[in-house]
C-alpha cells in the first residue's frame, strides 16, 4: 500500500510539471493557511499484527520567506491527525483491534526549491516536529459471542514526533498578491509513537495531499518594461534575371527588341469558389458581363494569362454565342471539408455558372448540362490547405474545341524584353512587424507594375509582358516603400538601364532579326506529367505549324508550390520532357532545349487558386531567325 501511495503522489507531481507553462517565478514573502488530508500508514508493533489505511485532516498557518529567487524557508504551525487502525487475529473466532486517535501540534521548518525546471513547480524538504496533544486508542475485542470495547485508552510515554518531510508543490498566481499552491508530500517518521517498549516499532508514515492559500506581504509593482527602440533599415537591393537554364544572374540591363511576336494564352476550364460558398470570389472570377460598361470582348483583354482566366465564364459565354451548336457540361465539385453538403453545394455552384451564361449571354438551357459531381475525379492534394481549396470549383467541358481553345495574340511589331523575368530582392533589418511593402516599377513617370506584400524577406518576381516597356532606351525606375506596425517607413529607389532595338536599328546596324512564338500549356493535372487530349490538339494546331527548320524550341516546365521542392523540380522536368517527346515525334531535325524549373520561379501568384493552377504549366518559346 505504501509503495502505491508514493507512486500516486509522484505521478501528480510529474503531471503538474508536464502541464506547467515555462515561466520563472519571482519569490516574495507571503503568509496564509494550509490544509488537507493525510493518508496515514501505521507500522505494526506486534508479530501478527496488520494495519488499515487511516485518514486524518491537517490544518495550520504558513509563512514563506525567500532567501533568493531559488530558495525559500517555509515555516508551518498547525494541527494534524494520525488516526489509523491495527488488528490481529488470535484465532479464527477472535480479533483484537486498536483504533488509534493521535492528535499533534506541528512545527515544521521546510526548505522550498523554486525555478529549477523553469516553471511554477517547486520541491520541498525539511523536518516535522509533532508535539502530542492527545494520543488515545480504543481497544476492541471481537469474538463469536460479540464485541467488547475499551474506549479512550491513553498511550503511555508519549513521544514528541520527529519526521522527515519531502514533496512537491505548484504555484498558481490568483492575483498580484494571492497565491494558491496545491501540494503533495511524504512524511517519514524517525521515532516511535511512544517510548514505551510495549509499542516498540509503532511508527506512522503519512502522505499529505492539500493546498496552501497565501497573501504576499510585498507590495506588488508592475515591472517596468524597457522601451524597445524600433528599428527599420533597408539594405542594398539585388536585381537578377534567369538565364536560359533558369539560373539567376546579376541584372545590369534590359534589352527591348522589336520583333514579330505571337503568344498563346491557355483557357483554364475551371471556375473557383471560396470554401462553403456558391458564388465565386471576384479576385479569381471577374464576371465581366456584369461589371463592364459595354459588351464583353475577348480581344480587349489584357495580354496576361492570370487576368484572362479571371474571365472564364465570359469567354465561354462569348464563344457559345459564336458557336450556336456548341454544348457545355458544368460539373460542380467540393473539397474534403464540404462532404456533408456534397450534392447541394456542388449543384449550387454549377447552377450559378449556368444562370450566369443564360442571364448575360442568352444561352438556352438545353445547351447547358449541370452535374453535381461531388469530389473532383482528378482532385488537387486534399491533405494540403492550398490543394484542397482548389477542389471547390466548377469544371467546364465541351466536345467543341472552339469553346475551350487557347487565346492567341499576334503582333507584327511587338516589343519583347530580354530578360523578361526579373527578380528583386532586398535585405531588411527590423525588430518591428511589417504591415506593408510596395514595389513600383515606372518608366518615364508611367507606372508599369506594382508588387506588394506583408512578409519578410522582401523578394518579388516581375514577368515583363510584351509591349509593357516603351519603344525607347529610357531607364526603368523602381521605388520600394516599407512600413511597420509602429509607423516606421523607409523607402529606396534605383534604376535599370534599357537598350531598345527597333526594326530600323537592327537593319541599319545589320543585326540579326527573329520571330518569337510563346505557348503555354496548363492542363496538367495535379502531380501529373501527362499531356491531356486537349493540349495535344493545341500542340498539333498551334505549336507544330510555328516550328521552322531553323527554329530553336525552348521548353520550360513549372509547378505550383505544393509539395517538396526537389520533387517539384523533377516533376517539372518530366513535364518539359513529355512535351519535347511529343513535338519531336511530329517535327524532325529541330533543336530542342528543355529546362525543369519547378517552383523555384513562381510565374503566377501561388497565394490564389487560379495562380497555382496556371503554374502547372509548360511554356514553349519558338525562336526563329529571319533570313
Amino acid at each position: 500500500m505504501l509503495k502505491k501511495l508514493i507512486i500516486i503522489t509522484f505521478f501528480f507531481a510529474f503531471w503538474f510539471n508536464y502541464t506547467a507553462k515555462s515561466q520563472q517565478q519571482d519569490l516574495v514573502t507571503n503568509i496564509g493557511f494550509y490544509g488537507g488530508l493525510g493518508l496515514n500508514l501505521h507500522s505494526t508493533y506486534l508479530p501478527n499484527q496488520k494495519s488499515d489505511l487511516g485518514i486524518g485532516p491537517y490544518i495550520g498557518i504558513i509563512g514563506n520567506f525567500p532567501i533568493n529567487n531559488t530558495f525559500a524557508i517555509s515555516g508551518r504551525i498547525g494541527y494534524f491527525n494520525l488516526n489509523g487502525s491495527l488488528y490481529q487475529d488470535l484465532d479464527e473466532f477472535t480479533r483484537e483491534r486498536v483504533n488509534a486517535k493521535l492528535d499533534y501540534i506541528e512545527i515544521s521548518p521546510i526548505l522550498q526549491i523554486h525555478n529549477i525546471l523553469d516553471n511554477p513547480l517547486y520541491f520541498l524538504a525539511g523536518l516535522e516536529f509533532g508535539a502530542p496533544i492527545s494520543l488515545k486508542y480504543d481497544f476492541i475485542t471481537t469474538t463469536s459471542s460479540g464485541e467488547n470495547t475499551l474506549p479512550d485508552i491513553d498511550v503511555q510515554n508519549k513521544a514528541t514526533r520527529l519526521a522527515i518531510a519531502a514533496g512537491v508543490g505548484y504555484t498558481w498566481k490568483l492575483s498580484d498578491n494571492i497565491f494558491l499552491c496545491p501540494e503533495a508530500s511524504f512524511r517519514l517518521p524517525l521515532n516511535d509513537v511512544s517510548t514505551n517498549s510495549a509499542y516498540s516499532k509503532w511508527k506512522v508514515s503519512q502522505i499529505r495531499l492539500g493546498v496552501n492559500l497565501t497573501y504576499s506581504l510585498t507590495k506588488y509593482e508592475e515591472p517596468i518594461q524597457p522601451i524597445e527602440n524600433k528599428v527599420l533599415n533597408i539594405g542594398q537591393p539585388e536585381l537578377s534575371y534567369y538565364d536560359e537554364k533558369m539560373i539567376p544572374r546579376p541584372l545590369n540591363k534590359i534589352n527591348v527588341e522589336e520583333v514579330q511576336y505571337s503568344e498563346l494564352f491557355p483557357l483554364l476550364p475551371y471556375v473557383f469558389f471560396p470554401e462553403g460558398k456558391a458564388v465565386p470570389d471576384e479576385t479569381v472570377q471577374a464576371l465581366g458581363a456584369q461589371n463592364m460598361a459595354g459588351e464583353f470582348t475577348i480581344e480587349t483583354l489584357s495580354p496576361d494569362a492570370f487576368k484572362i482566366n479571371t474571365y472564364t465564364l465570359d469567354i465561354i459565354g462569348k464563344r457559345m454565342k459564336e458557336n450556336p451548336n456548341a454544348i457545355v457540361t458544368l460539373t460542380g465539385t467540393i473539397n474534403s471539408k464540404e462532404l456533408k453538403n456534397e450534392k447541394t453545394l456542388a449543384k449550387q455552384r454549377a447552377e450559378f455558372a449556368k444562370n450566369y451564361l443564360i442571364a448575360n449571354y442568352g444561352i438556352t438551357e438545353d445547351r447547358i448540362n449541370v452535374v453535381a459531381g461531388g469530389f473532383p475525379t482528378k482532385p488537387s492534394n486534399k491533405n494540403d490547405v492550398d490543394g484542397d481549396a482548389e477542389n471547390c470549383r466548377v469544371e467546364i467541358s465541351s466536345s467543341n474545341f472552339e469553346i475551350l481553345k487557347p487565346i492567341v495574340l499576334f503582333g507584327e511589331k511587338e516589343r519583347v524584353t530580354n530578360p523578361n523575368l526579373i527578380n528583386f530582392k532586398v535585405p531588411v533589418n527590423t525588430n518591428d512587424e511589417i504591415t506593408n511593402w510596395k514595389l513600383v516599377y515606372k518608366q518615364a513617370g508611367e507606372q508599369l507594375e506594382v508588387l506588394e506584400g506583408t512578409t519578410l524577406p522582401i523578394e518579388a518576381t516581375w514577368q515583363i509582358k510584351p509591349n509593357q516597356l516603351a519603344s525607347s532606351s529610357v531607364p526603368v525606375d523602381y521605388f520600394l516603400t516599407v512600413q511597420t506596425a509602429s509607423g516606421l517607413s523607409r523607402s529606396i529607389n534605383g534604376s535599370i538601364s534599357t537598350d531598345y532595338y527597333s526594326f530600323s536599328r537592327k537593319k541599319s546596324e545589320n543585326l540579326p532579326d527573329k520571330t518569337i512564338s510563346k505557348f503555354s500549356l496548363v492542363l496538367f493535372d495535379f502531380d501529373s506529367p501527362n499531356i491531356s487530349d486537349l493540349d495535344k490538339q493545341i500542340l498539333d494546331k498551334n505549336v507544330v505549324p510555328a516550328i521552322g527548320p531553323n527554329s530553336t524550341v525552348q521548353i520550360y516546365g513549372y509547378t505550383d508550390r505544393i509539395g517538396d521542392f526537389d520533387y517539384n523540380k523533377n516533376l517539372a522536368t518530366r513535364r518539359a520532357d513529355a512535351v519535347k517527346n511529343y513535338l519531336s515525334s511530329k517535327v524532325k531535325n529541330v533543336k530542342f532545349e528543355t529546362y525543369g524549373v519547378g517552383e523555384s520561379v513562381q510565374i503566377f501568384d501561388n497565394n490564389k487558386t487560379l495562380g497555382r493552377q496556371l503554374s502547372r504549366t509548360v511554356q514553349i518559346y519558338i525562336i526563329t531567325p529571319k533570313k
